[in-house]
């Protein structure tokens, strides 16, 4: 008797030919009326790439293969179609053992502007495919909707379209309130490990709570506060904030010790009054029993405190650190799938955690 759950439950099916005889019109996001956030080097390279295809610094080969992923990229338009639907070809396949596929490679929709946006669905196919095709709303009637997809976080796009009824119209979305772009840079937390879907990545669901643009520069495994790094970042134009979150992948406390001041530096010498926030590492589940872990967090975080007080008393009044122990509270390890990497839950509590300070830190661009 077969266990495949998918035979007992059609809710847990996939149905691979859900598109199959039905009449849509396909659109590349790439072209107006749709606007694609998220991807700073868009309008030069014109691929759908996080950094540069070719930075003006040298970039380690990890973060360059990092850089074609998709995480934080967002598609935003208006639409009458009743319908919504969209095709997706992908670098490679789903391949992670502790995040799933809708995760890893699909495209999830919210509904409505910033501040009101629900979440619809998620795409729908075989894990096993580079390529597909999902149907992510049917029969929602022909008022003209605000839509925001979100991207794969760990995997990327080599080309997409977006399907809606032949008969509708599409149309540009209203926008932020300012082009000013919130950037965050950080680990595989940053990155999005291990959402369950792309909208529940920490700085995606902060770009629900703002009327911004949010650019994810999570890095997984590989963001070591490199100074090329910081030159780059400081080549991205009108930045509201700078989010530094890397504390997790700096190879040794020393290496941290270093980069901090520096990476701040480089930043500095573009822009001067850009608030910088400085986030230290949440807690690990090993924590509770390895005192030796727990004292080397302690010990990057004092690190991280010091370097932003004495900044402040340097007569830099826009730089703030946050302590992210904080964020998962009590039960932290239950936050997490692999004692590490956040659930849907804990990149819930880190954004609610944010959200307060960054309200503060915005509040020029959200009058």
């Amino acid at each position: 008797m077969s266990n495949d759950v998918s035979k007992l439950d059609s809710a847990l099916s996939v149905d691979v030919n859900n598109n199959n005889n039905e009449a849509w019109r396909w659109y590349s996001p790439l072209k107006e009326p749709f606007r694609v956030t998220g991807l700073p080097w868009l309008k030069q390279d014109g691929v759908y790439r996080r950094l540069p295809l070719k930075p003006a610094y040298p970039i380690r080969s990890e973060v360059d293969r990092l850089a074609n992923f998709t995480a934080g990229v967002q598609i935003h338009f208006q639409t009458d179609s009743p319908k919504l639907s969209v095709r997706v070809v992908l670098a490679d396949k789903a391949n992670m053992y502790q995040m799933p596929a809708t995760g890893q490679c699909g495209v999830d929709c919210y509904i409505r502007s910033h501040g009101e946006q629900k979440f619809v669905n998620v795409t729908c196919y075989e894990p096993a495919l580079s390529e597909y095709e999902a149907i992510l709303f049917e029969s929602f009637g022909d008022q003209m909707k605000e839509i925001t997809l979100n991207l794969p976080l760990y995997m990327g796009v080599k080309e997409m379209w977006i399907g809606i009824d032949p008969s509708a119209s599409v149309a540009v979305s209203p926008g932020f309130v300012s082009d000013k772009r919130v950037l965050i840079y950080g680990t595989s937390i940053t990155h999005g490990a291990c959402a369950s879907r792309p909208g529940m990545a920490y700085p995606n669901i902060l770009s629900r709570m703002f009327p911004l643009e949010f650019v994810n520069l999570g890095f997984s495994g590989n963001a070591q506060g490199e100074p090329e790094l910081a030159q780059i970042i400081s080549e991205i134009p009108d930045p509201a904030l700078l989010v530094l979150d890397y504390e997790g992948n700096t190879p040794s406390t020393e290496r941290l010790r270093e980069t901090l001041p520096e990476f701040i530096r480089i930043f500095r010498s573009r822009y001067s009054e850009v608030p910088i926030l400085v986030i230290s590492q949440i807690r690990l589940a090993k924590e509770a029993f390895d005192v030796h872990m727990s004292r080397v967090r302690e010990e990057r975080k004092q690190i991280q405190q010091e370097t932003v007080e004495r900044l402040r008393q340097s007569g830099d009044h826009n730089i703030h650190f946050f302590n992210g122990e904080e964020m998962l509270g009590l039960e932290y390890g239950e936050c997490t799938v692999d004692g590490i990497h956040p659930s849907d839950l804990g990149y819930k509590r880190i954004s609610d955690a944010l959200k307060p300070l960054l309200e503060k830190l915005l509040l020029p661009y959200l009058k």
